[in-house]
């Protein structure tokens, strides 16, 4: 049989809803996306915490609440935020997951490693300039070793992110060093379009331009695209060995009139029938990715 599809549902980011208004922010709504996600056929979810209005928020009370909640409905991987951007110092990055792993109710599965830098400023064509001029999004090899020395102290699976080909270098070097885990490791590939031009092009060619760099490590893939359309790429990604992370928090999807997370974690799990695989279960994922019941 072939190897199934691990499908992660990317609820939110910090995508307001003048585009969709199903993106979820308060921790109820957070957890009844992921259930109605677990239930279209997502092993995982990824969320980030937000306050009452859709700001962005780094509040363990919130997490803790949001993850008690999903913890009741379904038994779906938890993914939470780092919130990197809203909060660039390390130890305020990692200390909500560290007190989240206090308690068994309220840890996570995943902690998310962006193995470098990038700029995320959106170059609007209509106007000829950027939105914005500084947002950088800062990973040091110094800030990655001390995040990396955390995730492997509090025992959760290194999600990393990569942007580029460097970060994928990257990758290789940190599990060379033994500074991340190859059991197997798992990486998401983020493509970027809307006019952030940090990332490869969300597209076929974009992709491929990442998997002929991939370690050669034991390892599983996935791909998003922050501000795209990834139902393409994830035909591709499907019909090569990797996986798909997919929602509605990178990218509103108009064109197929703004869907929630469980319908396009839905047309992903028919995505991968046509491709003659199908998506994984909790218990399926956590076996592909080495990690303990």
């Amino acid at each position: 049989m072939a190897k199934p599809v691990i499908i992660e549902a990317r609820l939110n980011e910090w995508s307001l809803r003048q585009k969709n208004p199903h993106v979820p922010w308060s921790p109820r709504e957070i957890a009844e996306d992921a259930y109605a996600c677990w239930k279209a056929g997502a092993a995982i979810v990824h969320f980030h915490v937000r306050n009452g209005d859709g700001s962005p928020a780094h509040d363990v009370g919130l997490y803790a609440e949001a993850i008690r909640l999903i913890r009741e409905r379904c038994d779906v991987l938890i993914h939470p935020t780092m919130a990197g951007v809203v909060t660039p110092d390390a130890a305020t990055r990692i200390a909500p997951l560290a007190r989240l792993c206090e308690d068994e109710a309220t840890r996570p599965d995943f902690a998310p490693l962006d193995m470098g830098s990038t700029n995320l400023d959106q170059f609007d064509a209509a106007r000829g300039d950027f939105t914005t001029q500084a947002k950088t999004y800062v990973n040091t090899v110094g800030t990655l070793k001390q995040l990396a020395g955390e995730v492997q102290r509090l025992g959760l699976k290194e999600l990393m992110c990569i942007w580029t080909v460097p970060c994928l270098r990257t990758v290789d070097t940190f599990v060379q060093a033994g500074w991340v885990r190859d059991d197997p490791a798992l990486l998401c590939l983020v493509l970027t379009e809307g006019g952030i031009l940090g990332g490869h092009p969300g597209t076929v060619d974009g992709l491929d331009s990442l998997l002929r760099f991939l370690p050669q490590r034991r390892l599983e893939w996935s791909v998003c695209c922050r501000e795209g359309n990834l139902v393409d790429v994830a035909a591709a990604a499907i019909e090569r060995g990797g996986h798909v992370s997919t929602g509605i928090g990178d990218y509103a999807y108009a064109e197929l009139g703004c869907p929630t997370n469980a319908q396009l974690v839905q047309l992903t799990a028919e995505q991968a029938l046509a491709g003659r695989r199908r998506a994984a279960t909790v218990a399926e994922t956590r076996a592909l990715l080495g990690m303990t019941p």
